[in-house]
């Protein structure tokens, strides 16, 4: 274990000193005239995003000396997203409404509720996203068995984030993820990234719980492909190893291991100056590699479908935003 702490040290010191070298090379002036050709922004536009997408976690588990796996997932098909942006500032909130609660096999696979807080804030060249979950409910199809295992009291809590550092001035991360901005010219970047969860993991009041922590540090390449001035195609990778640690209270034994990570973004987005539509695919994976008795894969891929709207932010917003940006550099 103190082998695999001193090669996780080293993998953090090597990209931290890559970023501050890569840092100093870039000069101020270039970089802000290179930015303001390549990026569209809206700063004094408040935008609201609405999406829906059927992302939730299954649990793939895997018992390596028999070959036997099964996976747990939750019975839910679609649930919705609403984003407001402004500026520096994206606060997001997940649910399932009740009109989007179509489901009509309930009887066979339970019911699945889930709720989630997020929010992403940049700092120059930082994006820093923090995110809290909840998912209650979850069903097992095991092979040769003709009803599901029902779980309807499995429950995960999570709450986590992910650090990156983005190299290209003239590369716009936000036109990816929520069209608070707009790449006018197709660009790339290196995106170094830090991902970080806590998660907690249940089945019932008496069954106790199992906490875990996940850490990994990986490099991330992102790409906006301009169509034309309306049109964007957006992709992305990313892989990430790192340290991962699981306490159960039930057995009162501790796993830890090394942990692997791997995420794919794709996008195409559609903008003009008051609204804005796209569709994203996303995949991502963490793999547990510990000392237990069983493998686990926490993974999940969804399609995302979103509108938005931008309109003029009130002047006190935008006179009180601005004093903040000045006063601390943003």
């Amino acid at each position: 274990m103190l082998l695999f702490f001193k090669r996780f040290y080293c993998i953090v010191l090597f990209y931290t000193s890559v970023c501050c070298a890569y840092a100093q090379e870039k000069t101020p002036d270039s970089s802000d005239t290179n930015q303001e050709k390549a990026i569209i922004t809206y700063p004094n536009k408040i935008s609201f995003r609405l999406a829906l997408n059927n992302d939730f976690n299954s649990f793939e588990i895997k018992d390596p000396s028999t070959g036997f796996g099964a996976t747990i997932e939750p019975n839910q098909e679609l649930k919705t997203n609403f984003s407001v942006l402004f500026r520096f500032i994206e606060l997001n909130i997940g649910f399932i409404p009740s009109f989007l609660d179509f489901n009509n096999d309930n009887d066979s696979k339970g019911k699945t509720t889930f709720f989630n807080l997020g929010t992403r804030f940049y700092f120059k060249k930082w994006m820093q996203s923090l995110e809290w979950s909840r998912t209650k409910g979850y069903y097992v199809d095991l092979p040769g068995i003709n009803e599901n295992v029902l779980f309807p009291d499995f429950k995960i809590f999570r709450i986590g984030g992910t650090t990156s550092y983005i190299f290209n001035d003239s590369f716009s991360f936000r036109a990816i993820f929520k069209q608070n901005e707009w790449q006018r010219i197709s660009q790339g970047s290196f995106v170094p990234t830090l991902t970080y969860f806590y998660t907690e993991i249940s089945n019932g009041e008496d069954s106790g719980e199992d906490k875990s922590f996940d850490i990994t540090i990986g490099p991330s390449y992102f790409y906006n492909w301009v169509i034309n001035k309306r049109f964007l195609v957006s992709g992305g990778v990313h892989g990430g190893i790192g340290y991962t640690n699981t306490h159960s209270q039930a057995s009162h034994e501790t796993y830890s291991g090394i942990n692997y990570q791997a995420d794919v973004k794709l996008g195409l987005g559609y903008n003009i100056d008051s609204f804005f539509t796209g569709i994203h695919y996303n995949y991502r994976s963490f793999y547990h590699n510990t000392d237990s008795s069983y493998n686990l894969k926490d993974q999940h891929s969804f399609l995302e479908f979103h509108v938005g709207y931008r309109f003029d932010a009130p002047k006190k917003w935008v006179d009180k935003i601005d004093k903040i940006e000045n006063k601390y550099g943003l």
